[in-house]
């Protein structure tokens, strides 16, 4: 990491690595910085502006698993893909279906690592709504999970990391990009950051949270899945502050598109203290999406709406149900087609076969002794772009 790249104005110091005087790792002040926030003013609006219009689709959405369990899923994926992980939403929704035999070999472990995504989502929601207080416990737990019997287990899940990391795509420390602090000041540094986030309430919320995944990321305190947790902690502050009630918004298919001016922006903050330039991109970055979700959960809506008034009046009261059903699995068989109307399976199987006939669903493979379906118009309005 070159010294030089770090200013007058950098918001932490250079120290020396342990026993490597030569070398050395950014550690950084804690939160928060100062900075006049006079530009950030028509950002802030329009990105709150647009995620309050998100939030008050509620009412016309009435059951949020028809937001929930989709956009999830996408930002779980979207989450992983910046990581390099390798799987579609395709292969995700036809995993959990049991079409486990559907999904590519060189992307099962990509498949994996985005449920375990989805498990610390949850863990991390819960425990916030039984407690408003970020802590390191709950951090850890959330880390565990993601690295549970996927790549990375072997690097101490749920544990702050006891050894020095770097970041550049290069073998060697001293042509790093980018050295977080030293492990011994891991452990300070992230007591700073949560002391800062379960106290420190004056800023607007959309601003902390860009603050809070900057300096997440810049402490590094995990061997692996930083990048993944520091997502996850922009949700769950979100939803604790009250921004939105529910993770509708999938902000990595944002960092994912603009992935090298994600980490550029990060990185002049650390060596010139351009806050404001890193802000107005997170900002950026809440407005679109939320925007997008907005629009796809007003499309998802209007879909339903077509359906209930299509199938309301049909002969077979279990119709309506099983399409109803399809917005939360868009992929599914016939025996779980059964579970979902709680009927007979030869219901279950005439009304897959008659809504194959409608074009609702198409089959898409078979594993073992079961044919597997998707949803083919839910499944394009919730994987556009996936």
């Amino acid at each position: 990491m070159e010294r030089d790249a770090f200013e007058k104005d950098a918001p932490g110091s250079l120290v020396s690595i342990g026993d490597k005087p030569n070398y050395v790792a950014f550690d950084p002040d804690p939160l928060p910085p100062e900075f006049d926030s006079g530009e950030l003013l028509s950002p802030v609006a329009d990105a709150a502006a647009a995620v309050a219009e998100l939030k008050g689709i509620g009412p016309r959405v009435g059951d949020n698993r028809v937001l929930i369990e989709p956009f999830v899923r996408k930002e779980a994926l979207e989450s992983a893909r910046i990581e390099g992980t390798r799987a579609t939403l395709s292969d995700l929704y036809a995993y959990e279906a049991g079409g486990e035999q559907l999904v590519q070999d060189e992307n099962r472990e990509g498949v994996k690592e985005v449920q375990n995504y989805l498990r610390a989502l949850n863990y991390g929601r819960e425990q916030i709504e039984d407690s408003p207080e970020l802590t390191e416990s709950l951090l850890c737990s959330m880390h565990e999970r993601l690295l549970t019997d996927v790549r990375g287990e072997e690097k101490r899940p749920g544990q702050y990391r006891d050894g020095q990391v770097y970041i550049g795509g290069t073998p060697f420390l001293e042509e790093a990009r980018y050295v977080p602090p030293p492990p011994e000041a891991v452990p300070n540094r992230m007591t700073e950051l949560l002391d800062y986030l379960n106290e420190d309430r004056a800023m607007q919320s959309l601003l902390r949270a860009g603050l809070a995944h900057y300096q997440f990321e810049t402490i590094h305190p995990f061997f692996d899945g930083n990048g993944r947790l520091g997502r996850l902690l922009i949700s769950l502050l979100l939803q604790r502050d009250g921004v939105l009630p529910e993770p509708y918004l999938y902000l990595s298919s944002f960092f994912n598109e603009y992935k090298q001016e994600y980490t550029d922006r990060m990185l002049a903050v650390s060596q010139r203290g351009e806050w404001i330039p890193w802000l107005k991109f997170f900002l950026e970055g809440v407005r679109s999406q939320a925007v997008e979700a907005r629009e796809r959960a007003n499309e998802l809506v209007d879909l339903r709406e077509e359906y209930t008034e299509r199938y309301q009046a049909a002969r077979s009261e279990n119709i309506l149900p099983l399409v109803m059903y399809l917005f939360e699995r868009p992929y599914l068989t016939i025996s779980q087609a059964q579970g979902a109307i709680e009927g007979e399976y030869v219901t279950a199987n005439r009304l897959v076969n008659r809504l194959v006939d409608d074009g609702v669903l198409e089959e898409v493979g078979t594993s073992g002794r079961q044919n597997y379906y998707r949803a083919t118009r839910i499944f394009e309005i919730i994987g556009a772009r996936s």
